[in-house]
C-alpha cells in the first residue's frame, strides 16, 4: 500500500512539474559567435539516405514472426492442439 501511495506521490509532482513548465515564457537559444560556424555548413542537394537498409532489420523480424505464426497456425490445423497432437510448445495459441 506504501508503495502505491508513493507511486501516486510521484506521478503528482511530475503532473505538477509538468503543468508548471508548460505555462513559463519559451526558452530563447543565444547562438554564440564562436558557434556560429557549426551553423554554416553548406547544403547538400544529392544527399542519399539508405532507407533500405534503415528498414531491414524490422522487415527480417516481421517474416520470422510470419513464419513461426504460419508454422503453429498449420501445426493447430493437422490436429496438434487435441491430445495427444505435437504443437511446438512455443506456439501462442495451442488451445482448440
Amino acid at each position: 500500500m506504501r508503495e502505491l501511495a508513493i507511486e501516486i506521490g510521484v506521478r503528482a509532482l511530475l503532473f505538477g512539474v509538468f503543468v508548471f513548465t508548460e505555462f513559463l515564457d519559451p526558452f530563447q537559444r543565444v547562438i554564440q559567435p564562436e558557434e556560429i560556424w557549426l551553423y554554416k555548413n553548406p547544403l547538400v542537394q544529392s544527399d542519399n539516405i539508405p532507407t533500405r537498409l534503415m528498414f531491414l532489420p524490422f522487415l527480417a523480424l516481421a517474416s520470422r514472426r510470419s513464419t513461426w505464426l504460419a508454422s503453429c497456425t498449420a501445426s493447430l490445423r493437422a490436429g496438434g492442439g487435441r491430445a495427444g497432437g505435437s504443437v511446438p510448445p512455443s506456439c501462442p495459441y495451442t488451445a482448440p
